[in-house]
């Protein structure tokens, strides 16, 4: 037995690693060592007290720091799993973390992620669970409002994962959390999303099979179009960017903007050239393998589509009208076509 700012430790959870697997450096205490690990993230998930939090973050960060590397994967994906809840970006959960009261918590959460993704992560040995809920985690403290510097690192660790193990389903995973967060209402979140998300694709695209392409561009690039269109159409805030639009206004993410890009239309007409510049650069690279895939394909049916819809936005974009701020826009289309 034993306690853990005080609460009793969770039977269940040991049970599960099925007795004396866990974190312990030398085997002899390995069984409580687990037991005392799944108290600590089982108080930090269950606290509505960010004082109480932040203490255990804390002894959680001296616990991972010197036995980190005898963690078993189910300590590392109760740590992790525990860290997203703590980001501020978890919405399903039922302790609300978005005040500011919780901005410490959600910052010292991030250093210890950024700990595990550092030091304790070997693609070669994860497995598919542990890499999902790092993924997940990424993609929580990147939608957490607290801190846009801790948003926009949290993306840029995603790129990271890919990079480190690019195998199709790691790939696909990491592209579509960075889809999600380009819908973000921070203009600074979703742009830093788009030019990842296309470097992701221009750096790994060579190894894509037909059907990540046809996911990637029929799927993935066009609901991004899609989202961007329709925020702009309802005046530059859509269904699935509203609650953090409006969080934007509390003075914790208010950042300095150009008067030429003032408003939220303004905003997501830019976060729409940024994506019409994104494809541009993946067809420039990647046309003449496109042409193949769909010559081999036994379907070729997905690229003529998917060519025809390009070719539609581009014209659109090109022949847009309005005053200057439209003048990115038109010259992005251009380059499209």
């Amino acid at each position: 037995g034993g306690t853990l700012l005080g609460v009793v430790p969770n039977e269940d959870h040991a049970a599960a690693r099925g007795g004396g697997d866990g974190v312990g450096p030398d085997g002899g205490g390995e069984g409580e060592d687990a037991r005392l690990l799944d108290a600590l993230c089982e108080t930090l998930r269950a606290t509505s007290l960010p004082d109480t939090a932040e203490d255990g973050l804390d002894a959680l960060q001296t616990v991972l720091e010197e036995l980190g590397q005898s963690f078993s994967e189910a300590d590392v994906r109760t740590v992790i799993d525990t860290l997203a809840v703590l980001s501020g970006g978890d919405d399903g959960d039922a302790v609300d973390r978005s005040s500011r009261q919780w901005s410490a918590v959600s910052s010292s959460a991030f250093q210890n992620l950024k700990l595990i993704h550092d030091d304790f992560l070997e693609s070669d040995s994860n497995s598919e669970s542990t890499r999902d809920a790092i993924i997940d985690c990424c993609l929580a403290f990147g939608r957490a409002r607290h801190d846009i510097n801790t948003s926009l690192t949290a993306t840029g660790m995603l790129w990271s994962l890919a990079d480190r193990d690019p195998s199709r389903s790691t790939v696909d995973a990491v592209l579509s959390r960075l889809a999600e967060l380009t819908r973000d209402g921070r203009a600074e979140v979703r742009n830093c999303s788009v030019n990842t998300l296309f470097s992701c694709v221009v750096g790994l695209g060579g190894r894509f099979v037909d059907e990540q392409w046809c996911v990637c561009l029929r799927d993935t690039m066009f609901g991004i179009l899609d989202r961007i269109t329709r925020a702009i159409n309802d005046g530059g805030t859509d269904s699935d960017a509203r609650s953090n639009a409006a969080a934007a206004g509390d003075d914790r993410y208010k950042v300095n903007v150009h008067h030429s890009r003032n408003s939220a239309t303004k905003q997501w007409a830019a976060t729409q050239v940024l994506v019409l510049k994104g494809l541009e650069r993946v067809l420039r690279i990647f046309f003449d393998r496109l042409l193949r895939s769909d010559e081999d394909a036994d379907d070729p049916s997905w690229l003529l589509p998917v060519w025809k819809n390009i070719l539609g936005v581009a014209f659109d974009c090109a022949t847009v009208t309005g005053e200057r701020e439209a003048l990115d826009m038109r010259l992005a289309g251009v380059e499209l076509l």
